[in-house]
């Protein structure tokens, strides 16, 4: 017997391979963050919170309240009017005023065509109010109503203004805030300036048309309430040129006048 052979046979053999473990059971389950992120929104949402309360705070703070209150072109309302219409008040909020709703309930008055309001920071609101003018006087149930160039009943009054022609052909005089049904002859009668707006009596509202009858002179037949400004210079124009005095003057065509 070799001595090689003796010493392979003492060696001995390598140890056995383990086998690996498959991926399967080397897996590990998920680490999950849900109560980690649970906790941060709920912090987030009380900050969040407490942000809103703060500011809430600060726009109710009497440093941002209304201390002045401005209010121009006013001649027919009081300011008193005004700002009860509007619903402003010292001690109000600025940052939680209403300007939409406080011009609405300034376009409720009968004089007011149309109003702004506009906040100048940190305590003053300022209003501006344009007025509507008289263009024409009616008889109404409780006096004479002064009615503007939309139809819309303004006042009540015991006398009518000088200079103001009366509106005939109404079939009802509302009360102040209303508009009356003769829109047409309301319009022509605030279009009229001048020698015309001087020498008109009366604007009367037919079934034909809109009907100037003047201090002196003829009845002149508008037609329409349309072209005014036309009409009335063309009036004026054939009145002008004729020697006498006609019973009427009719310009419902003002590009073809007729007097008779």
């Amino acid at each position: 017997m070799s001595t090689r052979a003796t010493v392979a046979a003492r060696e001995p053999a390598p140890p056995a391979r383990r086998p690996r473990p498959s991926s399967r059971r080397r897996s590990r389950r998920p680490v999950t963050h849900a109560p980690v992120r649970r906790r941060r929104l709920l912090v987030l949402g009380v900050v969040v919170l407490v942000l809103v309360a703060i500011a809430y705070g600060v726009s109710r703070s009497p440093l941002l309240a209304v201390h002045t209150l401005q209010v121009r072109g006013t001649s027919h309302v009081t300011t008193a009017e005004v700002l009860d219409a509007a619903g402003v008040h010292e001690g109000d909020a600025m940052v939680w005023l209403d300007t939409t709703a406080a011009v609405d309930g300034m376009d409720a008055l009968p004089y007011v065509r149309d109003a702004t309001v506009q906040r100048e920071w940190p305590s003053t609101v300022r209003i501006v109010v344009r007025e509507r003018t008289p263009a024409s006087w009616i008889d109404g149930p409780n006096g004479r109503a002064l009615i503007d160039r939309s139809g819309r009943v303004l006042e009540t009054v015991a006398a009518a203004p000088p200079g103001v022609p009366e509106l005939l052909g109404a079939k009802l005089v509302p009360p102040p805030g209303g508009t009356v049904d003769a829109r047409g002859a309301a319009r022509v009668a605030g279009a009229l300036t001048g020698l015309a707006a001087a020498g008109t009596k009366s604007v009367e509202s037919t079934d034909h048309g809109i009907v100037l009858h003047l201090v002196a002179g003829p009845e002149v037949r508008m037609g329409e309430a349309t072209q005014i400004g036309v009409k009335i210079r063309a009036a004026l124009a054939v009145l002008g040129a004729l020697p006498a005095p006609p019973t009427y003057v009719d310009v419902a065509v003002p590009t073809n006048p007729v007097a008779g």
